[in-house]
């Protein structure tokens, strides 16, 4: 870890990279349960028109060939996607569904006014970002598609494209740690802050961390963060944990380095655990690049 950080700071940049548009991801067995923050109210109509039935968010996730971000003919819809959607975006009104036949999501609401839609982006694929039905799903750097703003009864897409990145196929800790052959670099530096500081492990002394994961919750994100961090430099695509990949370092910088004794109830380890499992999710296949043959 580098000596030079100041702490202070850094749980300031923390706070900054989470509190986006999802403030805890948590990804585990692709439940997609989504707590997202931001959503853009607006005017609304009578409270009589949602609870006779009349309100809903929908829309389509479809396969963007062209990256217009329009569903044109011949652009299938894509089956099974999962998709959160709240108004208040507080914890406890997020509704989870997914997508049916032609990528078609449709959830009826009690309230009028505008809401936020979390789509997790499907393995292998890129989000296009272009406006569609007044709302744009921009990636949120944590496996996640987001649209802030969605009127009710305003039918709002996301086109996904496939992934320019080779793709590989990502691996798990497990994986890293027992094919010492696969590593593309003999080094790799831990708790890098805006391209500075960290700690460089030789591939040894982190194939050696990577098996005593324990208690130590820095053990837990060395676990994750160096796997997605590997799984990119092979060629897989990060573009949905870019911003998990920032935070893991920081956590590191921040609380590190590995070996620190963090507790699983610290609050270190309350601001880290979401960015963990986004990184698992990632390194197992689940988020935008596939899981190795």
């Amino acid at each position: 870890m580098s000596q030079n950080v100041n702490e202070t700071g850094l749980q300031g940049q923390t706070k900054q990279l989470m509190d986006g548009p999802l403030k805890h991801i948590r990804v585990a067995a692709l439940a997609a349960v989504l707590v997202p923050l931001a959503s853009v109210f607006a005017a609304p109509a009578s409270a009589q028109d949602c609870f006779s039935g009349g309100c809903k968010v929908t829309g389509t996730v479809f396969t963007d060939t062209n990256h217009n971000g329009f569903q044109d003919a011949g652009e299938p819809g894509i089956e099974g996607v999962n998709i959160s959607i709240c108004l208040l975006c507080n914890g406890t009104d997020t509704v989870p569904t997914e997508t049916g036949p032609g990528g078609l999501y449709s959830v009826f609401v009690d309230v009028p006014g505008s809401y936020t839609v979390a789509v997790l982006i499907p393995t292998g694929t890129q989000p296009s970002t272009a406006v569609v039905g007044g709302s744009a799903g921009v990636p949120d750097g944590h496996g996640f598609s987001v649209a802030t703003g969605v009127p009710v009864n305003t039918p709002t897409s996301f086109g996904f494209f496939t992934s320019t990145a080779s793709n590989p196929g990502t691996g798990t800790p497990g994986y890293w740690k027992n094919h010492p052959d696969a590593w593309p670099v003999n080094t790799i530096t831990v708790g890098i802050v805006n391209g500075v500081g960290g700690v460089t492990y030789t591939k040894a002394q982190a194939i050696a961390w990577l098996g005593k994961v324990g208690k130590d919750k820095t053990t837990t994100m060395f676990s994750s963060l160096v796997p997605a961090i590997l799984n990119g430099l092979i060629g897989n695509d990060t573009s949905c944990v870019s911003d998990a990949i920032k935070a893991g370092h920081l956590g590191m910088a921040t609380y590190g380095p590995v070996g620190s004794n963090v507790a699983g109830g610290s609050y270190a380890w309350s601001v880290g655990e979401p960015t963990h499992q986004t990184l698992d999710a990632y390194n197992n296949g689940q988020l935008c690049a596939p899981h190795r043959n």
